[in-house]
């Protein structure tokens, strides 16, 4: 039996989450979540056990026992991240850079519910650079991170069609010797993610992509009558102010609105 404990603190936001598992070896692997916990946070245990299982060699089956929580200080993601945490843990699993990052469009909307109302106060970007010059906006962006007001940083983050968020601070610049430099700073215009900063999100909706309701493709963001569109396909980014790419079009559909705003729940033409 393992417990993690998520604990975090600052003078912007708080987060906690404590969750006890049992790891056994198994033939196939498998999660089971007996813990007393509202549906939210079972769900998130479940998901997260199953992203700290997901690549492994050996099969294992994951029973998680107890979750903790908070009313003030446990978000959407908490339970998910504190579950894999737990489970590395338990299976001994170190990772230099540990990442945890959730797709799964009941969480990503409860976390667009739980942001709504909040003005987007800085944005920060990872880009790759080379002999001083850097590609157009979405060509050179590695990763991004939004700053809503009274919460902490949330990380976007494109692989193949998924598109990924979790709750990390941003990474420092670094060089890649003769491959370049990444660059992290923050958005500056004419960027895309720049011209939203200062503004409120109003709304916000899921895009799901070519794994249908597995996954998140992207996110349309509405800040008034002004819409971000950000997301991942084929491991390229794609960023808009106002509809959806029709590069992208084709592929996505997007979700209704967790705030019930119009124009929803329909492919895009």
């Amino acid at each position: 039996m393992t417990t993690f404990r998520l604990l975090e603190q600052t003078s912007r936001y708080s987060r906690f989450a404590q969750v006890t598992v049992e790891v056994a070896a198994s033939s196939r692997p498998g999660v089971e979540v007996l813990a007393d916990a509202s549906d939210e946070h079972r769900r998130e245990a479940e998901l997260g056990a199953q992203w700290a299982l997901h690549g492994r060699s050996e099969a294992a089956k994951v029973t998680v026992t107890q979750v903790a929580v908070t009313e003030c200080d446990t978000g959407v993601g908490d339970v998910y991240e504190a579950t894999a945490h737990a489970v590395w843990q338990a299976l001994r699993v170190e990772h230099q850079v540990p990442y945890v990052g959730f797709s799964d469009p009941s969480m990503v909307e409860a976390w667009l519910t739980s942001i709504c109302g909040r003005r987007l106060e800085a944005v920060t970007e990872a880009r790759h650079w080379f002999e001083g010059r850097r590609e157009p906006d979405a060509e050179s962006l590695l990763h991004a991170w939004l700053f809503f007001e009274h919460t902490g940083p949330i990380a976007l983050h494109g692989r193949g069609d998924q598109f990924l968020l979790s709750k990390k601070d941003p990474y420092r610049s670094y060089d890649m010797d003769e491959y370049g430099q990444t660059r992290v700073g923050p958005a500056l215009s004419p960027d895309v993610l720049s011209s939203f900063v200062g503004a409120r999100l109003s709304d916000g909706a899921a895009i799901l992509g070519h794994d249908g309701d597995a996954v998140c493709a992207g996110l349309v963001l509405r800040f008034g009558n002004d819409d971000l569109v950000v997301g991942a396909l084929a491991d390229e980014w794609v960023l808009s102010a106002g509809s959806v790419p029709t590069s992208a079009a084709q592929v996505w559909a997007v979700r209704p609105f967790v705030g019930g705003s119009l124009g929803t729940g329909r492919r895009p033409a």
